[in-house]
């Protein structure tokens, strides 16, 4: 199965304050942990979509394509659009959010395995009843993924095709947990 990751990195960090993918957590920004972790998993392709110079450059150095984003006003589903307008025809789509220091390899593994095994589904990470993010989805869903308007993401197609969601058991909680305001990091900050 060939799939492609997509970083969507446009969002303004307004719960934050400031851009949250520049804060850093054992002494490397949110984007590198994201970037590096992507890296070393077998995608067919890989593309970042992202306002930001710094992050833009940053994800070339490491082979990533980086798509600048400069209707990133429009919301979610712009990046959406762009990710996959950049990207070549793949079997499935994995869509990452850039918050997600503590994501590991593994996780991003067990979902694209479990994509292998269901190609036509989308898959959701899931650790007893929480679900999370990154989200696979098969490339029957794109003409749906591209009508999307406004600030809205995939969870409107999630909601739209309840029946061909698969979840993935994933073995850590805290891979799921998204940094959206300043007590969520001090809350990564301090966890041991």
């Amino acid at each position: 199965m060939n799939i492609t990751a997509i970083i969507m990195a446009s969002g303004y960090g307004r719960r934050m304050g400031r851009n949250k993918l520049l804060l850093k957590y054992k002494n490397k920004t949110f984007m590198e942990h994201i970037l590096e972790n992507i890296r070393k998993c077998d995608f067919y392709s890989r593309v970042i979509v992202a306002r930001d110079e710094g992050i833009l450059g940053l994800a070339e150095s490491l082979g990533f394509k980086a798509i600048e984003n400069e209707q990133a006003f429009k919301g979610q589903s712009e990046s959406i659009k762009l990710g996959i307008n950049n990207s070549p025809k793949s079997d499935g789509y994995m869509f990452f959010t850039a918050d997600q220091p503590l994501l590991d390899i593994e996780t991003i593994e067990i979902l694209m395995k479990t994509f292998n095994e269901n190609k036509y589904s989308i898959i959701i990470p899931k650790f007893r009843e929480r679900r999370g993010s990154p989200v696979i989805f098969a490339s029957r869903f794109l003409k749906e993924l591209q009508e999307l308007q406004g600030d809205v993401g995939g969870k409107k197609v999630i909601d739209n095709n309840k029946e061909a969601v698969v979840f993935a058991e994933i073995t850590r909680e805290e891979v799921l947990f998204d940094i959206d305001t300043y007590e969520d990091y001090c809350k990564l900050i301090n966890l041991k």
